[in-house]
């Protein structure tokens, strides 16, 4: 089924550089994910880093590259690389410890390697070159360039509630994975088959509570590849269910009113016309009545709803956020 348009969270400024790695047989690291002040963008490299002498190496022409980097070879040295952008130069020669940013010469920990034609450099030393500070957490196996994240933070601190729980649009699985504390008691990825559209959809649900109110938190990505959907939706599901159906609108009613002292007054609200108000738990279980309040938030809204399909056995209540 189709649920919207794909989202992608724009990208500007670089903060943190994490990438997960272990100790195994080939000294190789399992991802890179790189994190920016507005925004996320997951990047899936095709040589991955590597642990050398206990120190984590990373492959540093094609990273740079994606930071807008360019790369020359010196065709009188041809293991002397050269990698420059506007601000900055960055000259090595590959199997040496020395490495020159704008000129000033520094000392690596180790010397640079070459791995299948990949050339790599020490985490520390990009770190130096971009000027950003390097930490690692050897527990939790990540590193990073830029600030240190936290065991449960992964974006931002001033991005932190802006859009769906921790998460901001475009973050990838990974990403929601690392920044949610509630449990999660499901996960799927589907094809959208049936609207021909060839995105994939993931669904993350998560177990906790809402005002007080048992809840289910999902989160809603696409994409066209399978293993790199982004998070474009968000979901709050109200999973108790009722024999009377007035529980279901007294519920609803209870939590727009929180969310009025939250948000405000709804800009738009939908309700039954010309009908009797005590008729509503009626219509609500022949599936002929909705009740929906819209809340604009920031970037975002937010869309509680009430109703009860034709073929459902009890009313949904729920919670829709998006962008705006």
């Amino acid at each position: 089924m189709k649920r919207g348009d794909y989202y992608e969270a724009p990208t500007y400024l670089i903060v943190n550089f994490c990438c997960l790695f272990w100790n195994d047989s080939n000294n190789s690291c399992k991802s890179v994910e790189l994190s920016y002040f507005f925004g996320w963008k997951d990047w899936t490299l095709q040589f991955a880093p590597r642990i050398e002498s206990n120190t984590l190496m990373v492959p540093v022409v094609p990273l740079l590259k994606k930071l807008g980097y360019t790369t020359a070879v010196d065709p009188d040295i041809p293991d002397r690389v050269k990698i420059t952008n506007s601000n900055n130069s960055i000259t090595f020669v590959i199997g040496a410890k020395n490495m020159y940013i704008n000129g000033k010469e520094i000392r690596m920990p180790i010397s640079s390697k070459s791995y299948n034609g990949v050339t790599y450099l020490p985490l520390r030393a990009i770190s130096q070159a971009l000027g950003k500070p390097f930490g690692s957490n050897p527990t939790e196996q990540y590193a990073w360039i830029g600030a240190a994240p936290s065991k449960n933070q992964s974006i931002p601190p001033e991005l932190q509630g802006k859009d769906f729980r921790n998460a901001v649009w475009g973050m990838t699985v990974q990403q929601i994975k690392r920044s949610e504390t509630l449990p999660l008691i499901n996960a799927v990825t589907e094809l959208d088959d049936y609207g021909m559209s060839n995105m994939y959809y993931t669904y993350l649900d998560y177990k906790g509570e809402y005002n007080g109110y048992k809840a289910v938190y999902t989160y809603i990505l696409t994409g066209k590849d399978k293993n790199n959907t982004k998070l474009y939706d968000g979901q709050i599901v109200f999973p108790e269910k009722f024999s009377n159906m007035q529980n279901y609108i007294d519920r609803f009613f209870k939590i727009s009113s929180k969310m009025q002292l939250a948000y405000g007054t709804p800009v738009e609200t939908e309700r039954p016309r010309g009908k009797d108000q005590s008729k509503w738990a009626e219509d609500l279980s022949l599936g002929n009545l909705s009740l929906t309040d819209y809340y604009n938030v920031g970037r975002n809204s937010y869309y509680i709803r009430l109703y009860k399909s034709m073929h459902s056995e009890y009313p949904q209540l729920d919670i829709l956020v998006s962008q705006r």
